[in-house]
């Protein structure tokens, strides 16, 4: 079976744009929501049968802007269909026990994962609630909102959920298949090898912990947590993508799919927008992250003389920027506008005395290794210096109970650092230097993925009868109440448009309350 590049770059656009349009039309007003759709549909189609920019063929030992390495037509990618369906069982057995659907144990946020689609389903749109505070529900809709429609079509939870898991398992199979043609893994072996790092990659999370404990002793107190650095209150989480799947899958699929997109199309400047705006509604952090990195990037290509400045300011970048970019921005902006407590807030994380060495041990242990082995391969790539740019400068930043911003915003760049590291050990040369740098990152990825392997365990053996959480938060009006001692500021602040009144999304562009 042929990866055709093409056919998968419509199937991405497809799955990113199809909640887009579903939000518009059941949460705006109709002469925004059909302009809104006219305009995407457009600029889709342009993006589609725009002229083909870099592609990433097996020609492994050149850097990606070595453009005449990267011909297009040249290098397909073939995966066997027996492969196909054994990825598919794979990452369906995957989702099934770390509780995508509630057969096992469902992690923490899936409290209000479910909540989420239940209020989708069972409710008109936009949400709103008036049990406490009169609010409307304010988030990262999109994954949330093909299965909620079926769902709500037939007037039932129980499908919506089963629907989200089929949605869930569909987005996975989609960016595995697109990272298999990316990467150019023609051969079973490589294949296999992709999709075991696409649901494993990580850090050395546990080396990081254990050099921490050995200098700050009880000041290090996250020894043997599965996501966490905790010194000092300084709180840092590069995620693994198993602990991504279990606790955030909403989040990630479409970040990872328009990541790829940008990769492969990366001197398309007239097209950035049309690849990353559907991500915003997926997660605005991650969103953030990446049109920081295609900005930066674009200022590269533009002083390179690579693109000429009126290339980025296309009709193709600016429509949609306009509608719906400005409707997703004033929709996030309600919440965002909302007073919230300071643990909720955005400030910068200082590390004044040793605690400069926990970001240090972060970043060595987390990425730095990872980016010393693929550095040889890269150093005409603007970016992998870009890319590690943002990923040393999120742990300054603070936001959210749990620091979301550093946890969120990681998103892209862990992808493409996992892309970087996929193609360093597939590389098909024979050399000492290359035989040591691809020891080095698969004993690191080894290492790392003890932690998602024990979590996986942990909830294999913590399944029991009720454990579950489908119907443990029924709806997320309960929690609308601000100041309410008895519920997290997660929950009060981060859901909500509170004072509606005044607001540009609620008073102009949203549909008539009902």
């Amino acid at each position: 079976m042929r990866l055709d590049g093409k056919t998968l770059k419509i199937l991405s656009l497809i799955y990113m744009y199809i909640p887009l349009a579903i939000f518009m039309i059941g949460y705006t007003r109709w002469y925004y929501a059909l302009p809104g759709i006219l305009i995407c549909t457009i600029c889709v189609g342009g993006y589609i049968a725009g002229k083909e920019g870099i592609h990433l063929k097996k020609c492994r030992e050149f850097g990606e802007y070595d453009i005449d390495a990267y011909m297009s037509g040249e290098g397909d990618v073939y995966i066997h269909p027996l492969m196909l369906m054994a990825a598919v069982a794979f990452i369906a057995l995957i989702c099934i026990v770390v509780g995508i659907g509630g057969a096992f144990p469902q992690a923490g946020d899936w409290y209000k994962h479910n909540a989420v689609l239940r209020d989708l389903t069972k409710s008109s749109w936009p949400v709103y609630y008036d049990r406490y505070d009169d609010c409307m529900l304010t988030y990262y809709l999109g994954q949330y909102l093909v299965p909620a429609v079926i769902g709500k079509i037939w007037d039932s939870f129980a499908l919506s959920n089963i629907c989200m898991s089929i949605w869930c398992v569909g987005g996975l199979v989609l960016v595995y298949v697109c990272l298999v043609r990316l990467i150019g893994a023609d051969k079973i072996r490589e294949q296999v090898l992709a999709l075991v790092v696409l649901m494993f990659f990580c850090g050395g999370l546990n080396l990081a912990q254990n050099i921490l404990k050995l200098i700050f002793g009880d000041r290090m107190y996250s020894l043997g947590s599965y996501h966490w650095v905790l010194v000092d209150g300084i709180m840092l989480q590069y995620r693994s993508n198993l602990v991504m799947i279990r606790w955030v899958l909403p989040q990630i699929i479409v970040p990872w799919l328009a990541t790829m997109l940008f990769m492969e199309d990366i001197d398309k400047v007239r097209y950035y927008v049309v690849m990353l705006l559907p991500s915003l509604l997926f997660g605005s952090f991650s969103f953030a992250a990446l049109a920081a990195i295609a900005l930066l990037n674009g200022i590269v290509l533009i002083c390179n003389k690579r693109v000429r400045i009126k290339e980025v300011l296309s009709l193709y970048n600016i429509l949609p920027a306009l509608c719906p970019g400005l409707i997703l921005f004033f929709y996030f902006l309600g919440n965002i506008q909302v007073e919230k407590p300071v643990s909720s807030s955005f400030r910068f994380q200082t590390y004044p005395g040793d605690q400069i060495i926990v970001y240090l041990v972060f970043c060595i242990c987390m990425f730095g290794v990872y980016y010393v082995c693929v550095a040889k391969e890269n150093l005409k790539n603007p970016l992998y210096y870009i890319n590690l740019a943002v990923l040393m400068g999120l742990p300054w930043l603070r936001m959210g109970l749990c620091n979301d911003v550093v946890m969120s915003g990681s998103i892209p760049s862990l992808f493409i650092l996992m892309i970087y590291v996929l193609k360093l050990v597939l590389d098909r040369r024979e050399s000492t230097s290359l035989g040591i740098r691809k020891g080095i990152v698969i004993s690191l990825m080894l290492i790392g993925c003890i932690y998602p392997l024990k979590e996986i365990e942990d909830n294999i053996v913590w399944n029991e009868p009720g454990s579950e959480l489908a119907d443990s938060y029924p709806t997320m009006k309960w929690f609308t109440k601000r100041g309410d001692p008895n519920t997290s500021e997660d929950l009060m602040y981060n859901y909500y448009t509170y004072d509606m009144n005044g607001k540009i999304f609620y008073e102009y562009i949203a549909r008539t309350k009902e």
